[in-house]
């Protein structure tokens, strides 16, 4: 049995695109695992416009994607279920996927298949989990428990450009890539300290990493490693959204901040947001549009735990 001291960023890596107005276009969604809420900024402004979770039922929030129907969903890994609420304004809707359904023991990541049907991550199962996209009904275990040593199913879980489904194992230091139809484990995509959230980005992808407190580049084909940029200005981060114009918004964890970087260059900009802000264990981001407002481009994606076996 494990427990987990999850110091997680947002959840948030949703591949979505927004075409919003040139005023207040997007906002950025940060998952609070500390307090069980999720925090609502403007992306231009960094100023704070809502809060949202409360009286949902949400617990320890991690992973936060926009789904095919327009609407928010999170996972609850206190709760063992899956949440959503109203894009636009936080309300909460309902609980898609009831405690413990199919096994769901807690949930980190969450992403949409080729099939359209929804697949969440069990981060206490080892294993990935499938359900009805409009019903939440459970399909089957994607993912079985400890495939390809699948140790820690993360909430960076997520469906790369190829179709096939990249799960970061915690406890295993590496991330694994599963093929996308039947879950079969095709092998370790890269090796890397403690990952947590996977962002795509053209013929790269962007995965955080606890152990080394940075963000590390790898060639999103190869798995072979390019760069890193972070290091000194973050602490335990998780979570990690792109937005689209070419910057990184990445969760420091362990000092409650969420801090701005080119993503390009991995040059620092700016703190975005930090705890007076609201922001507590932050575990992951999503950008989405503003209310009113048209898709135009989600990469977010943060979770940070610290887990401990007994």
């Amino acid at each position: 049995m494990r427990s987990h001291v999850l110091l997680r960023g947002l959840c948030f890596l949703a591949a979505a695109a927004f075409i919003a107005p040139l005023a207040h276009a997007a906002d950025l969604l940060v998952s609070n695992f500390g307090n069980s809420t999720i925090t609502r900024y403007d992306l231009a402004t960094r100023a704070q416009i809502g809060t949202h979770g409360g009286g949902s039922g949400l617990t320890n929030p991690l992973c936060a994607r926009v789904g095919p129907d327009g609407k928010l969903y999170v996972t609850s890994e206190g709760s063992n279920s899956v949440l959503r609420f109203d894009v636009s304004t936080g309300v909460f809707l309902d609980t898609f996927v009831p405690a413990g359904s199919g096994g769901l023991t807690q949930p980190t990541g969450l992403d949409w298949g080729p099939d359209g049907n929804l697949y969440v991550a069990s981060f206490d199962g080892d294993s990935v989990l499938k359900y009805d996209r409009n019903s939440g009904a459970f399909l089957g275990t994607f993912v079985t428990p400890g495939s390809g040593a699948l140790n820690g199913a993360d909430n960076g879980t997520i469906f790369g450009p190829d179709g096939n489904l990249y799960v970061p194992s915690y406890f295993g230091n590496s991330v694994l890539k599963y093929d996308g139809h039947t879950g079969n484990f095709i092998g370790s995509f890269a090796s890397i300290g403690r990952p947590r959230v996977l962002a795509f980005s053209g013929e790269q992808v962007l995965i955080t990493s606890e152990t080394t407190n940075s963000v590390r580049r790898y060639n999103a084909t190869t798995g072979a490693f390019l760069s890193s940029f972070g290091a000194g200005k973050l602490s335990t981060p998780i979570g990690l959204a792109l937005d689209s114009d070419g910057m990184a918004y990445v969760t420091s964890s362990r000092d409650n901040r969420v801090v701005q970087f080119n993503a390009a260059t991995g040059a620092f900009v700016r703190d975005f947001a930090n705890i007076s802000g609201g922001v507590s264990l932050p575990a992951f981001i999503t950008i989405v549009p503003a209310p009113g407002g048209v898709l135009m481009l989600t990469i977010a994606g943060l979770s940070l735990s610290r887990r401990a076996r007994r």
